[in-house]
């Protein structure tokens, strides 16, 4: 008996939503199958980095949703949903491939830089102001990282440590609010990212010194060292401080001014000659990784190199479609980079050497409100200003974690010293966004 074509429609159309509906079932078990086994079970990491990765920009886009409803800056909710999901809280490592999760974290920092440089002027950035504010952002956070470990019975080289990632400075986060609050061609906004980068480069200097100290010394073996150079006496120690230092000097100088000449040529001759479609806009994305790359291998940060690369391009006839096609990469790894930073936070050890870290934290922030608060008061920046530059200016983030993270591996620092600077760097970069978020609102209310 044949089947009538109406009767074949008519069975189609009841079997389709069945056929549908289990297939929406098989999804949803396999989508349950590959969550399960990618939270819990042995994974490998190349075959699930891409699911890895689709969460974390899930992740971002409901904190992005979060955003409307909190009148939060997406920034600080990004640091706390990582702070959430961090092995800590939940008992487990959600994130597995922590390689690439930190790789995409930097291309995160230094895509957000790199647009700040865009957006940034060369005379605005390395002013007066900046190095007042910059130098003082150094000199008292190291003194009282100095003073409160050699206090509290620390041996010379963590009280050395110490006051080093406390002259660090990472305003990824700053910037980032600044950013979504549309100020970032406020004097204030520019002090902080020129501060920002000449703090880094005072604050690796200080690195490289203490990173070359000879082992077991004290202050007085140190002072001896150096009272003995002054009278003539030039000794192979005092040569292991001195020659590092004079290094990293020459080639920061190299690299700041010799860089700043060539890529200024090589906007204009090269980039500023060609049309900026898709490849060559590549062109201009191998530049910008070139000087990152050339910042990381000489001792600064990457985040410098980016930072130095947008600047340059920021006379280019080609501003306004540069801007437009990094938009793109800031979106998808801007949020990995602040997502990043709070799955670092350890809530263990934070619980465990609790006191150490909260005093140490609040020496870290006030010092650097201290410092570079006066510092731009002195500059004839008003009240409210100074101290949103102070707390901007407050959060270490990476550059205190590389710090901890050196002295770790050369064995001048133990776990539990380690523990507590790191801590301190993530909990200085989760608590003066609130506080800068605050003021920069009254800012914009007295306005």
């Amino acid at each position: 008996m044949s089947i009538s074509q109406k009767g074949l429609e008519d069975l189609s159309k009841k079997i389709y939503p069945i056929v549908l509906a289990a297939l929406f079932a098989f999804f949803v078990i396999l989508l349950i199958s590959i969550v399960r086994t990618s939270l819990f079970g042995e994974v490998d990491l190349h075959k699930y980095a891409f699911f890895e990765i689709s969460l974390l920009l899930l992740i971002a886009v409901l904190a992005e949703i979060g955003v409307i409803y909190s009148k939060q800056p997406s920034a600080i909710l990004l640091l706390l949903v990582g702070v959430i999901m961090s092995e800590s809280v939940l008992g487990f490592k959600i994130f597995k491939d922590e390689e690439l999760i930190h790789l995409f974290a930097q291309l995160g920092s230094i895509f957000l830089l790199f647009k700040v440089g865009l957006h940034s002027h060369f005379k605005a950035i390395f002013s007066k102001e900046n190095a007042v504010v910059a130098a003082l952002g150094v000199i008292i956070p190291f003194i009282g990282g100095f003073a409160y470990a050699t206090l509290t019975g620390g041996n010379f080289v963590y009280s050395m440590f110490l006051g080093a990632a406390l002259t660090a400075t990472s305003v990824g986060v700053s910037v980032a609010i600044i950013k979504e609050a549309g100020l970032m061609n406020e004097k204030f906004a520019q002090v902080i990212i020129g501060a920002a980068i000449i703090d880094d480069v005072l604050g690796l200097l200080v690195l490289s010194f203490v990173l070359n100290m000879p082992a077991g010394y004290e202050l007085p073996q140190i002072a001896s060292l150096f009272g003995n150079a002054v009278q003539g006496s030039i000794t192979p120690e005092f040569r292991a401080f001195i020659i590092p230092l004079f290094n990293m000097v020459g080639a920061t100088v190299i690299f700041l001014v010799g860089g700043i000449l060539a890529g200024n040529w090589f906007v204009k001759s090269i980039i500023d000659k060609l049309e900026m479609n898709n490849a060559n806009f590549l062109i201009a994305l191998a530049f910008l990784h070139l000087y990152s790359y050339m910042a990381e291998v000489i001792g600064l940060s990457a985040i410098v190199g980016a930072f130095v690369a947008g600047l340059l391009l920021t006379n280019s006839r080609h501003i306004k479609e540069l801007e437009d096609k990094v938009y793109p990469l800031e979106t998808i790894f801007v949020p990995i980079f602040f997502i990043s930073l709070g799955l670092l936070v350890n809530i263990n050890d934070i619980l465990a050497f609790a006191w150490p870290i909260i005093i140490i934290s609040l020496i870290a922030i006030l010092t650097k409100i201290i410092g570079c608060g006066i510092g731009a008061l002195a500059s004839k920046i008003n009240k409210i200003e100074s101290a949103i530059i102070g707390f901007g200016m407050a959060p270490r983030a990476e550059v205190a974690l590389i710090v901890a993270s050196l002295g770790l591996q050369r064995g001048a620092l133990s776990s539990p010293e380690y523990a507590v600077i790191s801590a301190m760097a993530l909990l200085t970069t989760i608590f003066p966004p609130f506080f800068m978020n605050y003021l920069i609102a009254k800012r914009n209310v007295k306005k």
